[in-house]
């Protein structure tokens, strides 16, 4: 059996992006971690910085596929180091927001074989049947096809600001979650002493 010349091409790419992801994903767990060492800083002296470091990390992680900077990781972290849920959760929706932008923006110019992307038919499906629903719903619950799902609102022509109103209220319900496991999880573990 023969390897084609594109398949061989892809390997090293394929290597490269690997690499890239778990570069990335120990970048963010060390961002977390030296947001709960220095969480003091933080919170007395730095909270600007610090709500600043979770929207771009969310920002970023969200905007990309290459380098899936967890929001779960950074979220969590940021709301303990901080000790204050409800803004780390917003900032953090919001960051995710502006990041899924560039998503729906791909979607909506045309870009892209969309129909090959995996879970495509499914998610459009929903997306025909159900419309913002669909949105609120992936964007509430950790999963890695939200990205799928905004491209498929650009692609389908469902507004820009029924996209915000239908995925932000999703993300803000996620990244609370995130927000409150990480701080509870960090005082369960002896962390957090505040």
């Amino acid at each position: 059996m023969a390897v084609t010349s594109e398949a061989a091409a892809s390997a090293p790419r394929s290597r490269w992006r690997l690499a890239a992801q778990v570069v990335g994903l120990l970048g963010v767990f060390a961002i977390a971690i030296l947001a709960v060492v220095f969480s003091d800083l933080l919170r007395d002296r730095l909270a600007g910085a610090g709500y600043a470091a979770v929207f771009l990390l969310t920002a970023v992680g969200a905007a990309t596929l290459i380098l899936p900077a967890p929001a779960a990781v950074s979220v969590g972290a940021f709301a303990a180091a901080l000790d204050n849920i409800w803004a780390v959760g917003l900032v953090g929706a919001t960051g995710q927001m502006v990041g899924e932008l560039g998503g729906y923006y791909v979607g909506w110019s045309g870009k892209g074989a969309l129909s090959h992307v995996k879970g495509y038919s499914r998610l459009s499906g929903w997306m025909a049947r159900y419309g913002v629903l669909t949105l609120f719903v992936m964007a509430a619950i950790p999963n890695p096809f939200f990205d799928v799902a905004g491209m498929i609102a650009g692609a389908t022509r469902i507004g820009l600001l029924r996209f915000i109103l239908a995925s932000w209220p999703g993300l803000v319900i996620k990244n609370l979650a995130f927000a409150w496991a990480g701080v509870a999880g960090l005082q369960l573990l002896g962390w957090l002493t505040h």
